[in-house]
């Protein structure tokens, strides 16, 4: 089964990173929806605060969900969290992309401080702030993130 077989329920993963106390910002496509554009996403795109005790939880809550490489029917093993990059897996509850340092991305910190903070089934979510979140979409380029900023730069958007 391919990631476009699996719905996603973001809300199974986000409470089960609540659950493991991890740390996180949301981008992409959630956090474009967040802003108000109305958009299709497979995956929840996060990331996470750096540190070892967090990227631990983290690597448990993907244990959790049974995170696997994309495409993959099992789990392969541990979950290693890269020093850098982007981890892309699937779960049984569809795909979340991991994100160490993306292009275009300030610090985690920076970040993290001008994150909008949103009240989203019954969890406390930070999600990447407008400029930001353009930020890294101008420097990925693909042809979504463009669409993307479009509607985060329209006056109504």
């Amino acid at each position: 089964m391919t990631r476009r077989e699996i719905p996603l329920d973001a809300r199974v993963i986000l409470q089960v990173l609540a659950h493991h106390a991890v740390s996180y910002v949301v981008i992409g496509g959630v956090a474009v929806q967040a802003h108000g554009h109305t958009r299709t996403t497979q995956d929840l795109d996060v990331v996470p605060e750096p540190s070892s005790e967090n990227l631990d939880r983290l690597a448990s809550a993907l244990v959790a969900l049974r995170a696997r490489p994309v495409g993959a029917q099992e789990p392969a093993g541990p979950v290693r969290i890269p020093d850098r990059g982007t981890l892309e897996l699937d779960t049984d509850v569809g795909g979340i992309d991991v994100h160490i340092n993306p292009p275009g991305a300030a610090s985690y910190a920076a970040l993290e401080a001008r994150a909008v903070q949103l009240d989203v089934f019954d969890l406390r979510l930070k999600v990447a702030g407008r400029d930001d979140l353009i930020a890294m979409k101008r420097a990925s380029g693909r042809p979504i993130d463009r669409s993307d900023i479009l509607a985060l730069t329209e006056p109504d958007g």
